[in-house]
């Protein structure tokens, strides 16, 4: 050995959880889509939902009662906190939030500046569902 640090190349599972071709589980070594499979995971987790991390996730349930502007504020925070305590190696830049009144479906596009310092961004569609499950328009 001649004494240099060792490059070690990240090897993850792909997610959404897929199988490769030859049948078994799907992984990537791409560094940017590990950490947007990462972010992605964080916010799809509420908090409460993982038994043995139960911290883990967003905070999404307290907008649930605010109003427009209000719960814009409050998931943007819940985002920002979430990903600084479980990713700390992503940082936010910005989160940004469509409205489409003839869909009723609300998209937020969370900006993330990556460990190598790369920009990505991650579309959540957010929905207000009837109680006959469609969505609200």
């Amino acid at each position: 050995m001649d004494g240099s640090p060792r490059m070690t190349t990240q090897v993850a599972i792909s997610w959404p959880y897929t199988y490769s071709p030859s049948g078994v589980v799907a992984t990537t070594t791409d560094s940017a889509k590990i950490y947007l499979d990462r972010a992605l995971t964080l916010l799809s987790t509420n908090i409460g939902q993982r038994p043995m991390l139960p911290s883990y996730g967003v905070d999404w349930s307290k907008s649930f009662f605010e109003h427009d502007g209000n719960a814009r504020v409050a998931i943007e925070s819940a985002i920002r906190s979430s990903v600084a305590v479980w990713l700390p190696q992503i940082k936010v830049s910005s989160v940004e939030f469509i409205f489409d009144n003839n869909s009723g479906v609300e998209s937020v596009k969370v900006n993330l500046i990556l460990p190598d310092n790369t920009t990505a961004s991650l579309p959540i569609n957010l929905a207000t569902l009837s109680t006959d499950g469609t969505i609200k328009g």
